[in-house]
């Protein structure tokens, strides 16, 4: 946290010790599976940030969020993965929840996930 600014850091689809959407987006994994995996990240970023925070009406608004997506060579749809975790924000927080947002296709990420997002938010 900075100030009335919490940084969650990157989070994968990751439940218990599994992470369950691994691979290539556009090769070994499917774009729903890829919106499923974002679901997850950003439900793993709430948790963290109820946890941090106590309750999440703390939360005065998601100011940013940056999803990667680990991507075949010719996969172009980023942001329809992105759009699966800015669509549960909005869900979860209302208006609270829009944000400005950057989708990134990336070669690799940590344990091979297909997806992780980090979050800012601005917090009372």
């Amino acid at each position: 946290a900075h100030d009335d600014v919490i940084y969650v850091s990157g989070q994968i689809p990751r439940v218990g010790t599994r992470v369950i959407v691994t691979g290539r987006v556009g090769a070994d994994v499917s774009l729903q599976q890829a919106q499923l995996a974002a679901r997850i990240c950003v439900m793993r970023a709430l948790a963290l940030l109820r946890q941090s925070l106590g309750d999440l009406g703390r939360i005065r608004r998601v100011l940013r969020m940056t999803v990667y997506t680990q991507s075949a060579e010719d996969f172009t749809r980023q942001s329809e993965v992105a759009d699966a975790a800015s669509d549960l924000l909005l869900a979860v927080l209302g208006d609270l929840g829009a944000h400005a947002r950057t989708s990134v296709g990336v070669y690799q990420l940590p344990k091979n996930a297909s997806v992780e997002l980090d979050l800012q938010v601005a917090v009372a």
